[in-house]
């Protein structure tokens, strides 16, 4: 789940039906914002979910708590190699949030790993990509 700002809403609800009904499986979200100490969205709920085992991974970026911005396609890139073991497994991807930039590049992120961590052609990283979507596996809700 990538889920920039408020976007992140919908996965804070996903995850807490997860809890509510017992589902069991991996899930990993990564959360981006400004500032960490004003726009961590949920942050105390978040950090229930990892210690209960609804939530298995949480990567955050805060952009402008450092001279270098940081973005979720930065933390992204930086799990390549974890995220396309989690794709190649099954793994469900879903963006929400912004769609004039964050969305765009979070789609040309994901097009990246898959072409470079499965050793794939940007042709073939294109098709692997659509497949996905064809599948239902990778759902965007942007606004």
């Amino acid at each position: 789940m990538v889920g920039p700002g408020t976007g992140v809403a919908p996965f804070r609800a996903f995850l807490q039906e997860r809890q509510e009904i017992g589902a069991r499986g991996k899930t990993w979200l990564f959360f981006g914002a400004q500032r960490e100490e004003s726009d961590f969205y949920y942050q105390e709920d978040f950090t229930k979910f990892i210690a209960d085992g609804v939530l298995t991974k949480l990567d955050t970026a805060f952009s402008r708590d450092q001279e270098h911005k940081i973005y979720v396609q930065n933390r992204m890139m930086g799990a390549s190699g974890e995220l396309w073991q989690w794709l190649e497994e099954g793994a469900h991807f879903y963006v929400g949030g912004d769609a004039k930039r964050m969305a765009k590049d979070v789609d040309a992120t994901v097009r990246q790993i898959v072409e470079q961590q499965g050793g794939k052609s940007t042709d073939e990283a294109n098709e692997y990509v659509e497949n996905l979507k064809n599948q239902k596996r990778y759902k965007r809700d942007v606004y």
